[in-house]
């Protein structure tokens, strides 16, 4: 008997940790449901503060337009993924929460009885820890990306859906469709005037070759008519003396009321941009010119006033930058070729050639020698003098003691295109 006492007291000792542990367990397994009236709340307060910056009435939320994101948000969670592609809005019959198979269906089976109006739906996915959740912040992050934002910030929504379950953000939408040609036409835009700390996009350093390598931030211009023609749209700012204009890219919106602008390279943090755009619509031009800061963030490197996210770190030696040999050479188009035995670096680009020799300070542009206050040398790479090649190769080398950055103005970039993708729609 006091065998077997002892061995179920081994076997409690044993399975103690984990029996202790097993609420942990559950708790990492757990994720967030932001169906709450509470949470949804949250959201609306953020969407309608945002919506008051742009001058757009307050929405509302619908019951049965939250009733129909609860039931997707539920459906998208356990179907689709950060990876997913197509239309995320769809359901398949026979799916565990399947509902209906598109918005306007599930809008319709949640009791919504709304005529002579369009659904409008966002169906945002992302991985992150159960912990990280608050659904005001989340439309923040939606109101990142233009296709995310249109429908809680489009002049013609006035009621909405908001749901968030584990991965999956879903965001319904009533859009007015408005006939009225006697109804003055309004523009709105976002990031709105005055905007600070607005998102300056991002670059993947996907070809070093190309350096416009993604796109920059979006900017939306909405309209409350259907009529929306002949944008003609531009973005400016400041550097020095000197005028930048970035290309952008122009599509007009999935709802038809106006256009998403991209800039097509990443924007300077802390910067001021000015935004310029006119249409045709309701019969008449609208025009608009509104102003907004982006973040504040550190990039060492920029080239023509676009900063080089992955650029590798300045070394800096006695006041004078350097970097990576090859970085350089290459994020100028240069043909950079390397003689192990004299331990030589030879870089060649329209009709120059560049000599250089590690540690010595003398360098050869097309055969006459010219002194170097900086050598290059090997520490793990070889690293080259910033300032002495931008300049051989006919570049402006700017320092910025604020924030201990170099800009290269080279040219290399077009600074006057507007692309115009489907304009018309």
């Amino acid at each position: 008997m006091v065998k077997k006492w002892m061995l179920i007291s081994c076997l409690l000792l044993i399975m103690l940790p984990l029996l202790t542990s097993a609420p942990n367990v559950l708790a990492a397994q757990k994720f967030y449901d932001g169906t709450s009236s509470a949470e949804q709340q949250k959201a609306l307060i953020s969407v309608n503060k945002l919506r008051l910056k742009m001058g757009l009435s307050e929405v509302k939320l619908d019951p049965a337009l939250v009733k129909a994101a609860v039931n997707h948000a539920r459906y998208a969670n356990a179907h689709y993924t950060l990876k997913s592609q197509g239309n995320l809005s769809a359901e398949e019959k026979g799916f565990e929460y399947y509902t209906q198979p598109t918005s306007e269906k599930r809008v319709s089976a949640a009791g919504y009885k709304g005529t002579n109006q369009e659904i409008l739906e966002t169906v945002y996915m992302k991985e992150r820890a159960y912990e990280e959740f608050d659904m005001a912040s989340e439309i923040h992050e939606l109101s990142l990306v233009h296709n995310r934002r249109e429908v809680f910030l489009n002049p013609e929504v006035s009621a909405l859906g908001i749901a968030r379950v584990g991965r999956s953000t879903v965001i319904v939408g009533v859009l007015k469709v408005e006939n009225d040609k006697t109804t003055p036409s309004v523009a709105s835009v976002y990031p709105y005037d005055g905007m600070n700390e607005v998102f300056a996009g991002y670059i993947e350093p996907e070809d070093i070759d190309k350096l416009i390598q993604g796109e920059g931030m979006t900017i939306t211009v909405f309209c409350n008519k259907r009529d929306v023609s002949s944008i003609k749209a531009s973005l400016s700012t400041q550097s020095g003396s000197r005028h930048i204009s970035i290309p952008l890219s122009v599509k007009k919106l999935d709802s038809g009321n106006g256009y998403v602008l991209t800039a097509q390279r990443q924007l300077r943090s802390d910067r001021t941009y000015t935004a310029d755009v006119s249409f045709e619509t309701g019969g008449a031009s609208l025009t608009k010119q509104w102003s907004f800061r982006t973040w504040r963030s550190i990039n060492q490197l920029n080239i023509d006033d676009m900063p080089l996210n992955f650029a590798p770190p300045l070394n800096v030696v006695n006041g004078r930058s350097e970097v990576p040999m090859r970085y350089l050479f290459e994020l100028f188009g240069a043909k950079v070729e390397w003689n192990n035995t004299d331990r030589t670096i030879t870089a060649i680009k329209n009709g120059l050639t560049l000599k250089m020799k590690i540690d010595s300070h003398t360098a050869y542009i097309n055969g006459k020698a010219v002194q170097l206050d900086s050598p290059p040398h090997i520490i793990n790479v070889t690293y080259v003098p910033l300032r002495f090649i931008s300049e051989a190769f006919g570049y402006e080398v700017e320092y910025d003691p604020n924030d201990r950055s170099v800009n290269i103005w080279t040219g290399l970039l077009d600074n006057s295109l507007t692309v115009f993708d489907n304009q018309e729609g």
